[in-house]
This record gives C-alpha cells, structure tokens and sequence, in this order.
C-alpha cells in the first residue's frame, strides 16, 4: 500500500497530466477553429454563446491551471493556520481527496472544451449529458467517501491513544 506522502505525489501528478493534456487540446486545436465558433455550450436548455474566434477559447485550460495550483496552495496555507488542531493523517487525507476531486473537475472542463472544439467544427450539438452527469455524480459520492474515511481514521487514531 503506498504511503499518504506517495498518493498524494501520485494524485498531484495524474493532474499535472490532465492539465498537460487540456492545454496540448487547446493549442492544437485553436489555429484549426473556424472564424465562428462557440464559446459557451447548451446546458440545460440555454443557447449557446457563438463568437468570433478568440483568446477566451483558452479560458477553460487557464482556469483548470487556476484550480491545479490554487487548491494545493490553499490547503497548504490552511494547514499551516491549523497545524496544532488537525492531524497529519486528517491533512493527508484532505490533500488526497481535494486532488482527487480536481482530477473529476479537470474531466469536465476538458470534455467542455473537447465539446466545444468539436460544436465549431459542427460535429457534435453539446455536451454528452451522461459523461458530464456521471462525473459530477462521481464527484458528489466522493462527499461521503471521505466523511466515511475521516470517521475511519479518527477511529484508529482513538485506538492508539
């Protein structure tokens, strides 16, 4: 089994790849976007904002890149403020699952983008509504996933003491 310290390296890495991937996608197909193209998709029955081709295309990988560095960042600076409250098993275990839901949000924005290259090129009207639902359904099973790990955890650490 590996340690906290490996799944969470491992966790981080597997982001640090989706995001690659996210920003390999946009720059590869940017130059290839018609003059015309959209820029936000159809969900749930709101049309679609169509614009001239722009820079705003790389919105999406910018906030992914955004949500990578930020998230880590954040609980790096909150684990500082509650060192002497939490502990470093609860901390690794929040590190772990925050970078486990960023890889689930890191799929959404790279099937949004994904849908949205293939709308300008008008092979697909939208998004796939049961890839997207299923993942954000993923992402909301993680919410108890964790409660149950953390209950587990503090189990463990009572049985020490």
């Amino acid at each position: 089994m590996l340690s906290a310290k490996k799944r969470i390296n491992l966790l981080f890495f597997f982001n640090l790849i989706l995001l690659g991937a996210s920003w390999l996608m946009a720059c590869y197909a940017y130059p290839r976007l018609p003059a015309k193209m959209p820029l936000w998709i159809n969900f749930m029955g709101q049309e679609s904002i169509d614009a001239e081709k722009s820079l705003l295309f790389f919105i999406y990988a910018a906030f992914q890149t955004f949500l990578v560095v930020g998230f880590p960042a954040l609980v790096r600076i909150k684990h500082r403020v509650e060192k002497a409250r939490l502990s470093i098993l609860v901390q690794d275990l929040q590190k772990e699952i925050i970078l486990l839901v960023l890889i689930f949000f890191q799929l959404i924005f790279i099937h949004i983008q994904r849908s949205l290259i293939l709308m300008a090129h008008g092979v697909e009207k939208g998004i796939r509504p049961y890839y997207f639902y299923s993942v954000i359904g993923i992402i909301l099973i993680l919410i108890p996933y964790y409660r149950m790990r953390l209950k587990l955890l503090r189990k463990r650490w009572m049985m020490r003491e």
